[in-house]
Protein backbone atom coordinates (compact mmCIF):
# COMPACT_ATOMS: atom_id res chain seq x y z
CA UNK A 1 0.00 0.00 0.00
CA UNK A 2 2.81 2.51 0.72
CA UNK A 3 4.57 1.79 -2.76
CA UNK A 4 1.14 2.17 -4.49
CA UNK A 5 0.39 5.58 -2.54
CA UNK A 6 4.45 6.73 -3.19
CA UNK A 7 3.77 5.81 -7.29
CA UNK A 8 0.71 7.76 -6.73
CA UNK A 9 2.44 10.97 -5.26
CA UNK A 10 5.29 10.90 -7.64
CA UNK A 11 3.27 10.46 -10.58
CA UNK A 12 0.50 13.53 -9.23
CA UNK A 13 3.77 15.74 -8.56
CA UNK A 14 5.09 14.81 -12.01
CA UNK A 15 2.08 16.49 -13.68
CA UNK A 16 2.87 19.63 -11.84
CA UNK A 17 6.57 19.57 -11.71
CA UNK A 18 6.88 22.55 -13.67
CA UNK A 19 4.97 24.62 -11.34
CA UNK A 20 5.00 27.29 -8.41
CA UNK A 21 4.46 26.83 -4.84
CA UNK A 22 0.64 27.24 -3.29
CA UNK A 23 1.05 25.87 0.57
CA UNK A 24 0.76 29.47 1.89
CA UNK A 25 -2.13 30.27 -0.74
CA UNK A 26 -5.87 30.45 0.88
CA UNK A 27 -7.22 27.80 -2.20
CA UNK A 28 -4.84 25.23 -1.01
CA UNK A 29 -5.56 26.28 2.71
CA UNK A 30 -9.52 25.79 2.15
CA UNK A 31 -8.98 22.51 0.01
CA UNK A 32 -6.89 20.81 3.06
CA UNK A 33 -9.75 21.88 5.77
CA UNK A 34 -12.86 21.15 3.07
CA UNK A 35 -11.58 18.38 1.22
CA UNK A 36 -10.94 16.40 4.29
CA UNK A 37 -13.51 17.25 6.47
CA UNK A 38 -14.48 14.49 8.81
CA UNK A 39 -15.85 16.25 12.06
CA UNK A 40 -17.97 19.35 12.13
CA UNK A 41 -14.85 20.74 13.38
CA UNK A 42 -13.38 20.35 10.63
CA UNK A 43 -15.99 21.70 9.08
CA UNK A 44 -15.80 25.08 11.00
CA UNK A 45 -12.52 25.32 10.56
CA UNK A 46 -13.27 25.10 6.64
CA UNK A 47 -15.97 27.61 6.34
CA UNK A 48 -13.46 29.97 8.25
CA UNK A 49 -10.46 29.81 6.10
CA UNK A 50 -12.68 30.02 2.75
CA UNK A 51 -12.35 33.46 0.76
CA UNK A 52 -15.43 34.03 -0.53
CA UNK A 53 -16.11 36.66 2.44
CA UNK A 54 -13.43 38.78 0.90
CA UNK A 55 -14.01 41.81 -0.73
CA UNK A 56 -14.23 41.61 -4.56
CA UNK A 57 -10.64 42.32 -6.32
CA UNK A 58 -9.67 44.64 -8.69
CA UNK A 59 -7.15 43.93 -11.77
CA UNK A 60 -3.57 45.72 -11.80
CA UNK A 61 -2.93 46.79 -15.36
CA UNK A 62 0.83 47.05 -14.82
CA UNK A 63 0.90 43.56 -13.34
CA UNK A 64 1.61 40.38 -15.16
CA UNK A 65 -0.58 37.45 -13.37
CA UNK A 66 0.61 33.93 -13.03
CA UNK A 67 -2.53 31.08 -12.62
CA UNK A 68 -2.05 30.85 -8.81
CA UNK A 69 -2.96 34.64 -8.59
CA UNK A 70 -6.10 34.11 -11.03
CA UNK A 71 -7.30 31.12 -9.12
CA UNK A 72 -7.11 33.27 -6.04
CA UNK A 73 -9.57 36.02 -7.62
CA UNK A 74 -11.96 33.74 -9.24
CA UNK A 75 -12.46 31.87 -5.95
CA UNK A 76 -13.02 35.60 -3.80
CA UNK A 77 -15.12 36.90 -6.85
CA UNK A 78 -16.96 33.79 -8.13
CA UNK A 79 -20.35 33.70 -7.59
CA UNK A 80 -20.56 29.94 -7.44
CA UNK A 81 -17.75 29.68 -4.70
CA UNK A 82 -19.87 32.39 -3.05
CA UNK A 83 -23.32 30.41 -3.11
CA UNK A 84 -21.36 26.85 -1.70
CA UNK A 85 -20.11 28.70 0.85
CA UNK A 86 -23.21 29.94 2.24
CA UNK A 87 -24.89 26.50 1.94
CA UNK A 88 -21.78 24.93 3.55
CA UNK A 89 -22.85 27.91 6.46
CA UNK A 90 -26.57 26.66 6.69
CA UNK A 91 -25.80 23.29 6.95
CA UNK A 92 -23.16 23.85 9.41
CA UNK A 93 -25.47 25.96 11.81
CA UNK A 94 -28.14 22.85 11.26
CA UNK A 95 -26.16 20.15 12.49
CA UNK A 96 -25.45 22.41 15.63
CA UNK A 97 -29.56 22.61 16.05
CA UNK A 98 -29.69 19.13 15.66
CA UNK A 99 -27.27 18.71 18.58
CA UNK A 100 -28.85 20.78 20.61
CA UNK A 101 -31.38 18.41 21.12
CA UNK A 102 -29.11 16.69 23.87
CA UNK A 103 -29.42 19.89 25.63
CA UNK A 104 -32.51 21.40 28.17
CA UNK A 105 -34.29 23.87 27.20
CA UNK A 106 -34.74 26.91 29.84
CA UNK A 107 -36.75 30.00 29.54
CA UNK A 108 -38.29 32.85 31.73
CA UNK A 109 -41.42 33.89 31.49
CA UNK A 110 -43.42 37.34 33.45
CA UNK A 111 -46.99 37.69 33.39
CA UNK A 112 -49.04 40.68 34.47
CA UNK A 113 -52.96 40.20 34.47
CA UNK A 114 -56.56 40.96 35.60
CA UNK A 115 -59.43 38.74 36.34
CA UNK A 116 -62.87 39.05 36.95
CA UNK A 117 -64.95 36.51 37.21
CA UNK A 118 -68.45 35.70 39.58
CA UNK A 119 -68.09 33.15 42.16
CA UNK A 120 -70.93 30.99 42.89
CA UNK A 121 -71.63 31.33 46.36
CA UNK A 122 -74.57 29.83 48.72
CA UNK A 123 -77.04 31.57 50.57
CA UNK A 124 -76.78 33.14 53.17
CA UNK A 125 -73.08 33.73 53.46
CA UNK A 126 -73.17 35.53 50.50
CA UNK A 127 -76.82 37.08 50.08
CA UNK A 128 -76.59 37.05 46.19
CA UNK A 129 -75.65 33.56 46.19
CA UNK A 130 -72.47 34.84 44.26
CA UNK A 131 -70.27 36.98 44.80
CA UNK A 132 -68.02 39.22 41.93
CA UNK A 133 -63.95 38.91 42.03
CA UNK A 134 -61.52 40.02 40.51
CA UNK A 135 -57.91 38.97 40.51
CA UNK A 136 -54.89 41.05 39.57
CA UNK A 137 -52.05 38.83 39.42
CA UNK A 138 -48.22 39.76 38.80
CA UNK A 139 -45.85 36.22 38.20
CA UNK A 140 -42.13 35.49 37.15
CA UNK A 141 -40.97 32.09 36.80
CA UNK A 142 -38.46 29.68 34.91
CA UNK A 143 -39.60 26.43 33.11
CA UNK A 144 -36.77 23.79 32.15
CA UNK A 145 -38.03 21.38 29.54
CA UNK A 146 -35.56 18.13 29.15
CA UNK A 147 -36.12 15.25 26.92
CA UNK A 148 -34.76 12.44 28.49
CA UNK A 149 -35.34 9.57 25.70
CA UNK A 150 -35.91 10.43 22.38
CA UNK A 151 -34.62 7.34 20.17
CA UNK A 152 -34.67 9.59 16.99
CA UNK A 153 -32.69 12.72 18.67
CA UNK A 154 -29.17 10.45 17.58
CA UNK A 155 -30.40 9.75 14.10
CA UNK A 156 -31.03 13.91 13.88
CA UNK A 157 -27.63 14.58 15.02
CA UNK A 158 -26.29 12.18 12.92
CA UNK A 159 -27.90 13.04 10.10
CA UNK A 160 -27.01 16.97 10.78
CA UNK A 161 -23.59 16.03 10.85
CA UNK A 162 -23.20 14.11 7.59
CA UNK A 163 -25.08 17.13 5.89
CA UNK A 164 -22.85 19.54 7.05
CA UNK A 165 -19.73 17.24 5.96
CA UNK A 166 -21.14 16.68 2.66
CA UNK A 167 -21.40 20.35 1.96
CA UNK A 168 -18.10 21.24 3.09
CA UNK A 169 -17.24 18.77 0.51
CA UNK A 170 -18.75 20.09 -2.03
CA UNK A 171 -17.09 23.24 -1.51
CA UNK A 172 -14.44 21.83 -1.94
CA UNK A 173 -15.14 20.35 -5.23
CA UNK A 174 -16.43 23.92 -6.12
CA UNK A 175 -13.01 25.51 -5.36
CA UNK A 176 -11.30 22.65 -7.66
CA UNK A 177 -13.82 23.53 -10.55
CA UNK A 178 -13.22 27.10 -10.13
CA UNK A 179 -9.95 26.69 -9.60
CA UNK A 180 -9.93 23.87 -13.53
CA UNK A 181 -12.55 26.44 -15.51
CA UNK A 182 -9.81 29.02 -14.73
CA UNK A 183 -6.36 27.38 -15.57
CA UNK A 184 -8.79 25.71 -18.60
CA UNK A 185 -9.01 29.76 -19.84
CA UNK A 186 -5.68 30.53 -18.73
CA UNK A 187 -4.09 27.78 -20.56
CA UNK A 188 -6.22 29.08 -23.74
CA UNK A 189 -4.89 32.71 -23.17
CA UNK A 190 -1.44 31.38 -23.58
CA UNK A 191 -1.76 29.60 -26.37
CA UNK A 192 -3.67 32.30 -28.42
CA UNK A 193 -0.09 34.10 -26.85
CA UNK A 194 1.66 31.62 -28.23
CA UNK A 195 0.50 31.76 -31.16
CA UNK A 196 0.62 35.47 -31.54
CA UNK A 197 4.50 35.07 -31.15
CA UNK A 198 4.34 32.31 -33.56
CA UNK A 199 2.55 34.41 -35.69
CA UNK A 200 5.47 37.13 -35.31
CA UNK A 201 7.72 34.87 -35.75
CA UNK A 202 6.55 33.47 -39.43
CA UNK A 203 6.47 37.52 -40.70
CA UNK A 204 9.46 37.57 -40.00
CA UNK A 205 10.62 34.52 -41.38
CA UNK A 206 8.23 35.29 -44.47
CA UNK A 207 10.16 38.94 -44.78
CA UNK A 208 13.55 37.79 -44.96
CA UNK A 209 12.64 35.11 -47.53
CA UNK A 210 10.70 38.02 -49.43
CA UNK A 211 14.57 39.75 -48.60
CA UNK A 212 16.48 37.24 -50.31
CA UNK A 213 13.93 36.83 -53.26
CA UNK A 214 14.28 40.52 -53.98
CA UNK A 215 18.29 40.23 -54.23
CA UNK A 216 18.31 37.09 -55.93
CA UNK A 217 16.13 39.23 -58.81
CA UNK A 218 17.89 42.03 -58.62
CA UNK A 219 21.54 39.91 -59.25
CA UNK A 220 19.01 38.39 -62.22
CA UNK A 221 19.30 35.10 -60.32
CA UNK A 222 15.39 35.07 -59.69
CA UNK A 223 11.98 35.37 -61.73
CA UNK A 224 9.52 38.46 -60.92
CA UNK A 225 6.93 35.64 -59.64
CA UNK A 226 9.38 34.31 -57.41
CA UNK A 227 9.42 38.22 -56.05
CA UNK A 228 5.09 37.87 -56.42
CA UNK A 229 5.26 34.21 -54.65
CA UNK A 230 7.56 35.34 -51.63
CA UNK A 231 5.22 38.93 -51.73
CA UNK A 232 2.15 36.78 -51.18
CA UNK A 233 3.54 34.90 -48.91
CA UNK A 234 4.43 37.91 -46.20
CA UNK A 235 1.09 39.45 -46.83
CA UNK A 236 -0.16 35.76 -45.56
CA UNK A 237 2.02 36.29 -42.59
CA UNK A 238 0.76 39.44 -42.17
CA UNK A 239 -3.08 38.78 -42.23
CA UNK A 240 -2.60 35.49 -39.96
CA UNK A 241 -0.59 38.25 -37.79
CA UNK A 242 -3.77 40.34 -37.72
CA UNK A 243 -5.77 37.34 -36.66
CA UNK A 244 -4.11 35.71 -33.79
CA UNK A 245 -3.63 39.55 -32.21
CA UNK A 246 -7.88 39.27 -32.50
CA UNK A 247 -7.76 35.94 -30.73
CA UNK A 248 -5.70 36.99 -27.75
CA UNK A 249 -8.43 40.09 -27.02
CA UNK A 250 -11.03 37.43 -26.96
CA UNK A 251 -9.22 35.35 -24.96
CA UNK A 252 -8.26 38.04 -22.60
CA UNK A 253 -12.15 38.56 -22.45
CA UNK A 254 -13.13 35.37 -21.87
CA UNK A 255 -10.60 34.70 -18.97
CA UNK A 256 -11.77 38.14 -16.97
CA UNK A 257 -14.95 36.60 -17.50
CA UNK A 258 -14.00 33.45 -16.03
CA UNK A 259 -12.54 34.91 -12.89
CA UNK A 260 -15.68 36.35 -12.29
CA UNK A 261 -14.73 40.11 -12.95
CA UNK A 262 -15.77 42.78 -15.60
CA UNK A 263 -14.95 41.50 -18.62
CA UNK A 264 -11.67 43.58 -19.94
CA UNK A 265 -8.35 43.29 -22.10
CA UNK A 266 -6.49 45.06 -19.73
CA UNK A 267 -5.01 41.98 -18.30
CA UNK A 268 -1.61 40.38 -18.85
CA UNK A 269 -1.08 36.98 -17.93
CA UNK A 270 2.50 35.37 -17.92
CA UNK A 271 3.64 33.33 -20.86
CA UNK A 272 3.49 30.04 -22.06
CA UNK A 273 6.54 27.83 -20.11
CA UNK A 274 9.54 26.75 -22.22
CA UNK A 275 10.59 23.24 -21.97
CA UNK A 276 8.53 21.84 -19.28
CA UNK A 277 9.29 18.30 -18.14
CA UNK A 278 7.35 15.26 -19.38
CA UNK A 279 6.45 12.88 -17.21
CA UNK A 280 8.27 9.57 -17.34
CA UNK A 281 6.55 7.67 -14.43
CA UNK A 282 4.54 4.78 -15.19
CA UNK A 283 1.33 4.91 -13.49
CA UNK A 284 -1.65 2.37 -13.73
CA UNK A 285 -5.04 4.28 -14.59
CA UNK A 286 -6.24 1.78 -11.98
CA UNK A 287 -4.65 2.80 -9.52
CA UNK A 288 -5.52 6.38 -10.28
CA UNK A 289 -9.49 5.53 -10.45
CA UNK A 290 -9.44 4.00 -6.60
CA UNK A 291 -7.22 7.05 -6.17
CA UNK A 292 -9.97 9.38 -7.32
CA UNK A 293 -12.59 6.99 -5.09
CA UNK A 294 -10.92 8.22 -2.24
CA UNK A 295 -10.20 11.34 -2.94
CA UNK A 296 -12.46 13.51 -5.02
CA UNK A 297 -14.17 15.45 -2.66
CA UNK A 298 -17.80 15.05 -4.89
CA UNK A 299 -17.48 11.45 -4.59
CA UNK A 300 -16.68 11.85 -0.96
CA UNK A 301 -20.16 14.03 -0.78
CA UNK A 302 -22.08 11.09 -2.44
CA UNK A 303 -21.34 8.70 0.53
CA UNK A 304 -22.02 11.70 3.20
CA UNK A 305 -25.29 11.90 1.28
CA UNK A 306 -25.72 7.83 2.03
CA UNK A 307 -25.36 8.44 5.45
CA UNK A 308 -27.75 10.77 5.46
CA UNK A 309 -30.41 9.06 3.63
CA UNK A 310 -29.51 6.06 6.56
CA UNK A 311 -29.90 8.36 9.14
CA UNK A 312 -33.26 9.63 7.79
CA UNK A 313 -35.03 6.36 7.38
CA UNK A 314 -33.34 5.84 10.89
CA UNK A 315 -35.45 8.97 12.24
CA UNK A 316 -38.39 7.85 11.05
CA UNK A 317 -38.20 4.39 12.05
CA UNK A 318 -37.40 6.07 15.67
CA UNK A 319 -40.20 8.93 14.97
CA UNK A 320 -42.67 5.98 16.32
CA UNK A 321 -41.30 4.90 19.88
CA UNK A 322 -41.82 5.97 22.87
CA UNK A 323 -40.28 9.55 24.47
CA UNK A 324 -40.18 10.85 28.09
CA UNK A 325 -39.71 14.60 28.71
CA UNK A 326 -39.60 15.91 31.98
CA UNK A 327 -40.49 19.12 33.09
CA UNK A 328 -40.23 21.53 35.82
CA UNK A 329 -41.13 25.31 36.38
CA UNK A 330 -40.58 27.23 39.49
CA UNK A 331 -40.83 31.24 40.54
CA UNK A 332 -43.09 33.52 42.39
CA UNK A 333 -46.39 34.48 41.75
CA UNK A 334 -48.24 37.52 43.61
CA UNK A 335 -52.28 37.91 43.92
CA UNK A 336 -54.53 41.14 44.70
CA UNK A 337 -57.90 39.20 44.75
CA UNK A 338 -60.87 41.69 45.75
CA UNK A 339 -64.52 40.91 46.30
CA UNK A 340 -67.97 42.97 46.40
CA UNK A 341 -68.60 40.91 48.87
CA UNK A 342 -66.38 39.90 52.12
CA UNK A 343 -62.63 40.23 52.31
CA UNK A 344 -59.90 38.21 50.80
CA UNK A 345 -56.10 38.67 51.16
CA UNK A 346 -53.05 39.29 49.42
CA UNK A 347 -50.62 36.77 48.77
CA UNK A 348 -47.04 36.87 47.22
CA UNK A 349 -45.27 33.41 47.36
CA UNK A 350 -43.30 30.52 45.37
CA UNK A 351 -44.78 28.55 43.32
CA UNK A 352 -43.46 25.50 41.22
CA UNK A 353 -44.70 22.54 39.70
CA UNK A 354 -42.72 19.01 38.35
CA UNK A 355 -44.49 16.87 35.71
CA UNK A 356 -42.60 13.51 33.59
CA UNK A 357 -44.92 12.99 30.24
CA UNK A 358 -44.49 9.64 28.64
CA UNK A 359 -45.47 9.82 24.88
CA UNK A 360 -45.70 6.51 22.77
CA UNK A 361 -47.47 6.64 19.35
CA UNK A 362 -49.05 3.62 19.13
CA UNK A 363 -50.63 3.78 15.85
CA UNK A 364 -50.78 6.13 12.87
CA UNK A 365 -51.85 5.25 9.45
CA UNK A 366 -48.77 6.85 7.81
CA UNK A 367 -46.16 5.08 9.45
CA UNK A 368 -45.93 2.58 6.85
CA UNK A 369 -45.32 5.30 3.94
CA UNK A 370 -43.25 7.41 6.41
CA UNK A 371 -40.68 4.57 6.64
CA UNK A 372 -41.29 3.36 3.21
CA UNK A 373 -40.14 7.09 1.48
CA UNK A 374 -37.33 7.30 3.64
CA UNK A 375 -35.99 3.55 2.70
CA UNK A 376 -36.35 4.60 -1.21
CA UNK A 377 -35.01 8.01 -0.52
CA UNK A 378 -31.62 5.51 1.18
CA UNK A 379 -31.49 3.55 -2.06
CA UNK A 380 -31.95 6.23 -4.38
CA UNK A 381 -28.91 7.90 -2.39
CA UNK A 382 -27.13 4.31 -2.63
CA UNK A 383 -27.76 4.16 -6.74
CA UNK A 384 -26.48 7.90 -6.94
CA UNK A 385 -23.68 7.19 -5.38
CA UNK A 386 -22.53 3.92 -7.68
CA UNK A 387 -23.63 6.15 -10.57
CA UNK A 388 -21.02 9.32 -9.59
CA UNK A 389 -18.79 6.66 -9.53
CA UNK A 390 -18.89 4.90 -12.73
CA UNK A 391 -18.69 8.37 -14.17
CA UNK A 392 -15.42 9.33 -12.01
CA UNK A 393 -14.29 6.25 -13.28
CA UNK A 394 -14.77 7.34 -16.90
CA UNK A 395 -13.48 10.69 -16.65
CA UNK A 396 -10.48 9.42 -14.83
CA UNK A 397 -9.67 6.84 -17.73
CA UNK A 398 -10.39 9.76 -20.68
CA UNK A 399 -8.35 12.01 -18.58
CA UNK A 400 -5.50 10.19 -18.39
CA UNK A 401 -5.48 8.62 -22.43
CA UNK A 402 -5.73 12.65 -23.14
CA UNK A 403 -2.58 13.13 -20.65
CA UNK A 404 -0.57 10.01 -22.53
CA UNK A 405 -1.57 11.06 -25.78
CA UNK A 406 -0.68 15.31 -25.14
CA UNK A 407 2.87 13.65 -23.85
CA UNK A 408 3.62 11.64 -27.23
CA UNK A 409 2.28 14.99 -29.14
CA UNK A 410 4.68 17.24 -27.25
CA UNK A 411 7.04 15.11 -28.11
CA UNK A 412 6.39 14.70 -31.80
CA UNK A 413 6.08 18.71 -31.80
CA UNK A 414 9.26 19.07 -30.74
CA UNK A 415 11.10 16.92 -33.32
CA UNK A 416 9.06 18.62 -36.04
CA UNK A 417 10.31 21.80 -35.01
CA UNK A 418 13.62 21.09 -34.66
CA UNK A 419 13.57 18.89 -38.12
CA UNK A 420 11.70 21.61 -39.73
CA UNK A 421 14.15 24.83 -38.67
CA UNK A 422 17.09 22.45 -39.96
CA UNK A 423 15.25 21.80 -43.39
CA UNK A 424 14.20 25.17 -43.79
CA UNK A 425 17.70 26.69 -43.28
CA UNK A 426 19.19 24.46 -45.64
CA UNK A 427 16.89 25.12 -48.09
CA UNK A 428 17.23 28.96 -47.79
CA UNK A 429 21.33 28.18 -47.65
CA UNK A 430 20.86 26.65 -50.60
CA UNK A 431 18.42 28.57 -52.33
CA UNK A 432 21.19 31.55 -51.63
CA UNK A 433 23.73 29.68 -53.58
CA UNK A 434 21.26 28.96 -57.00
CA UNK A 435 20.88 25.24 -56.18
CA UNK A 436 17.09 25.14 -54.94
CA UNK A 437 14.48 26.91 -56.31
CA UNK A 438 11.98 29.51 -54.67
CA UNK A 439 9.10 26.77 -54.54
CA UNK A 440 11.57 24.67 -52.16
CA UNK A 441 12.08 27.44 -49.81
CA UNK A 442 8.67 28.52 -49.59
CA UNK A 443 7.37 24.45 -49.04
CA UNK A 444 10.14 24.53 -46.42
CA UNK A 445 9.39 27.94 -45.07
CA UNK A 446 5.26 26.88 -44.42
CA UNK A 447 6.26 23.42 -43.00
CA UNK A 448 8.26 25.41 -40.43
CA UNK A 449 5.07 27.65 -39.80
CA UNK A 450 2.83 25.17 -39.43
CA UNK A 451 5.74 23.19 -36.85
CA UNK A 452 6.04 26.46 -34.89
CA UNK A 453 2.38 26.21 -34.48
CA UNK A 454 2.36 22.70 -33.68
CA UNK A 455 4.95 23.44 -30.75
CA UNK A 456 2.48 25.79 -29.32
CA UNK A 457 -0.29 23.90 -29.72
CA UNK A 458 1.13 20.95 -27.87
CA UNK A 459 2.23 22.62 -25.33
CA UNK A 460 -0.78 23.62 -24.44
CA UNK A 461 -2.27 20.84 -24.78
CA UNK A 462 -0.09 19.01 -22.34
CA UNK A 463 -0.77 21.59 -19.92
CA UNK A 464 -4.63 21.32 -20.34
CA UNK A 465 -4.15 17.67 -20.65
CA UNK A 466 -2.58 17.86 -16.97
CA UNK A 467 -4.39 19.72 -14.87
CA UNK A 468 -7.55 17.82 -16.46
CA UNK A 469 -6.03 14.89 -15.10
CA UNK A 470 -5.43 16.37 -11.47
CA UNK A 471 -8.98 17.74 -11.83
CA UNK A 472 -10.63 14.39 -12.69
CA UNK A 473 -8.51 12.71 -9.67
CA UNK A 474 -9.28 14.72 -7.14
CA UNK A 475 -5.97 16.19 -6.42
CA UNK A 476 -6.13 19.71 -7.78
CA UNK A 477 -5.79 22.07 -5.30
CA UNK A 478 -4.15 19.39 -2.77
CA UNK A 479 -0.48 19.60 -4.22
CA UNK A 480 2.00 22.05 -4.16
CA UNK A 481 2.33 23.09 -7.96
CA UNK A 482 0.36 23.90 -10.77
CA UNK A 483 1.13 22.35 -14.34
CA UNK A 484 3.12 25.36 -16.41
CA UNK A 485 3.85 28.01 -13.87
CA UNK A 486 7.34 28.57 -13.08
CA UNK A 487 8.08 29.81 -10.37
Amino acid sequence: MKTTNSRRRAFLGSLLAAGCSLAASSRAQTHDACGQAVTTRDVTHCLASAPHARALPVLAADKVYTLPELIDIAEMASPEGRIAWAHAKRAMEEAGVARALYLPVLSFEAQGSDLRAIVPFPKPIAPRGYVTVEEPTAAIQLQLEYSVVDFSRGARVDAGKALAIGSALQLSRTNQRIAYTTAVQFYRTQLDAGRLEAAKTILQTAETLLENAQSQYDNGRATLPDVQNAQAGAAQARFELSSAEGAVQKSKLALTETIGIEPTTEIQVASQAQGAPVDETEMHVEELVHSAWKTRPDLLARAQDLRHARDAARKAQAAYLPSLTLGATGGQTALWPTADYGLLGHASVSTWSVEAKLRWELFNGARKHEVGAAMAEEKTAGEEQRAAQDAVTREVWQAYVDYRTAIEQERSADSFLKASETSYDSSLDAYKYGVRSLVDVVQAERQLAQARLAAVQSKAQYLQSAITLTYATGSLLSNDTLPGVTP
